[in-house]
């Protein structure tokens, strides 16, 4: 069979089923024959790391695979950074890139877009995805690419598939159809009674829920464990839409902010605090979420899942899958636990509080859209950029939000809203700054042109507020006057402005109620931040000041 149909067939049973990208040289012959075929629509973007965004958007939201192609050097190394926080955050993406045929390579000169040699994108892109291949060969592309989408459904990370420009011109064998892995039987039961039995133990048994729950599918199996064991959830920041929101054992995000001060936000790290078992299912541990708190992540009481390999002691599983496991965890002997835990705190906020008090920050706005979306019946998704939106957007109560929660790198939100539409056709509500509107605005005409129509809010406070919280008194943070609307509007956007509580709320719902088109609307924001991210930049701040002074002790001390 020809190599664009392999191709086309094998993408597909891996549920990828659209491609983004920018065109480029080295890629022109694959995508003329994947138009022609007809079988994989092609989003073009402006810029490749938007391309990146999109298709990570893609498959975050539909947990299947979503593909980028992108020429060879110059294409694809100006999307690793994005490519980088799809393999940190655990996105299933399949990176096709463009590399030069038999002819070119057969001159022995250096090759345009190429950098130190031939084979820099490739050591590049080790860096960043779980797998690289390069498909020259028409006997062992098949096969090659098989791995390829195999490593990507199954450890749900990034890999790079480089395809010579010639590889339209290849003959090769069709693929008996893909089987996945299964943990082997005697595996599974090692592994379920080990957790049995701490389980059994346990008198405040804790689950924290990362972003592998997500990513492969294990929240229902894990929500009904959960209320059959009386257990209390919480997730990580980065996996805070993995549960239902209103699962009765659902107790929120555990965030590293320093909120205390106020019960509903200080009482994840309460549980965590009472806690004599944290059990992880599937939590990356980093210091977003453990700066302050690595007893939370490592120690005597903590017992860490995770799909694929999880070490218990002196043991180690292999092939491990957190949704069959928590269904073979389901039929276990095991005691459903006693209430130890005081009740999520309930929420009193009320769009009348707003208004009353003259508060404005993005804090106030995330609760007002919430409070707009909870009576909708039509499933929306949030997406945040990073900054001071993405804290606010933990007071969103939404079953679907996207956010660069780990990784954290900006311009995420615009172009991801085009993969959400393409993987959903449903209409999202945009949260991004200034600062990574500056980035990627210039996306909209894009998402205007494919028929994305989402409510993009520009949160505008005339600087980088993260970093002013990170280092205040910094003298580069201050964004230049920028006519935002005048973006937008240029690129077929209908626009309003927004300085108040009562005139966003306006805003928004004119915008909710008019779905046949795409709306922005800009909120000016004061110099003051969320509660959230301040907390956070200072315990951060703290957490990074006193490592410095304990190696600076220890040194002195060597």
């Amino acid at each position: 069979m020809r190599f664009v149909d392999l191709l086309t067939a094998e993408l597909k049973q891996f549920g990828c089923n659209a491609m983004f990208g920018i065109p480029g040289d080295f890629i022109l012959p694959l995508l003329q024959e994947l138009q022609n075929g007809g079988q994989l629509p092609f989003y073009s973007l402006n810029h490749e790391p938007s391309a990146v965004y999109a298709a990570d958007a893609a498959a975050r939201f539909s947990r299947t695979p979503s593909a980028a192609v992108l020429t060879y050097g110059a294409g694809a190394l100006n999307a690793v950074n994005a490519v980088a926080q799809a393999y940190v955050e655990r996105v299933p993406l399949i990176i096709i890139a463009g590399f030069p045929g038999q002819r070119e390579l057969a001159r022995n000169i250096a090759i345009h877009h190429q950098a130190k040699d031939i084979d820099s994108q490739r050591r590049v892109f080790a860096e960043v995805t779980e797998l690289q291949v390069r498909l020259d060969d028409p006997v062992r592309a098949p096969e090659l690419l098989r791995a390829a989408l195999q490593c990507c459904r199954e450890q749900s990370r990034p890999v790079l598939i480089e395809v010579p420009r010639d590889a339209v011109d290849f003959q090769c064998q069709q693929l008996p159809p893909y089987t996945p892995l299964a943990m082997p039987l005697i595996e599974q039961q090692q592994l379920q009674e080990t957790i049995a039995v701490r389980l059994r133990n346990a008198k405040r048994p804790v689950f924290l829920v990362g972003i592998e729950v997500q990513r492969f599918g294990a929240a229902e199996a894990l929500e009904q464990l959960a209320l059959q064991l009386n257990i209390p959830i919480l997730t990580t920041f980065l996996a805070r839409a993995a549960i239902a929101p209103d699962h009765p054992c659902f107790h929120g995000a555990f965030v590293d902010d320093g909120s205390s001060c106020d019960e509903a936000q200080a009482h994840p790290y309460q549980l965590l605090s009472q806690s004599d078992l944290i059990v992880h299912f599937g939590v990356i541990v980093n210091d977003t979420n453990f700066a302050s708190y690595p007893g939370f992540a490592y120690g005597e009481n903590v017992m860490q899942l995770h799909q694929g390999t999880t070490y218990l002691s002196e043991q180690s599983f292999q092939t491990v899958q957190l949704g069959p496991l928590c269904e073979t965890l389901l039929c276990a002997d095991l005691p459903r636990h006693e209430t130890w835990y005081s009740r999520q705190p309930a929420l009193h906020y009320s769009i009348a509080d707003s208004w009353r008090t003259g508060k404005w920050d993005a804090t106030t706005l995330v609760e007002l859209i919430d409070a707009e979306l909870a009576d909708q019946a039509e499933i929306v998704p949030i997406i945040s950029d990073v900054g001071d939106c993405l804290f606010a957007s933990l007071h969103a109560h939404a079953n679907h939000v996207l956010a660069p929660a780990y990784y954290a790198s900006m311009g995420f939100s615009i172009p991801a809203a085009l993969g959400v539409h393409v993987s959903s056709g449903l209409r999202s509500v945009v949260l991004v700054g200034d600062g990574a509107f500056l980035m990627t605005g210039l996306e909209l005409c894009q998402l205007k042109q494919h028929g994305a129509k989402p409510i993009v809010v520009v949160l505008n406070n005339r600087r980088w507020d993260m970093i002013d919280a990170f280092s205040p008194g910094l003298n580069c943070v201050a964004l230049p006057p920028c006519d935002l609307l005048a973006i937008a509007s240029a690129q077929g956007a209908l626009t309003q402005v927004a300085t108040s509580a009562e005139n966003f709320l306006e805003a928004f719902q004119q915008a909710w109620q008019d779905p046949s088109d795409m709306h922005v609307i800009e909120v000016q924001l004061g110099r003051q931040r969320s509660p959230r991210l301040q907390g956070f930049a200072q315990r951060f701040v703290q957490g990074s000041s006193l490592q410095v002074s304990d190696d600076a002790s220890s040194t002195l001390q060597t």
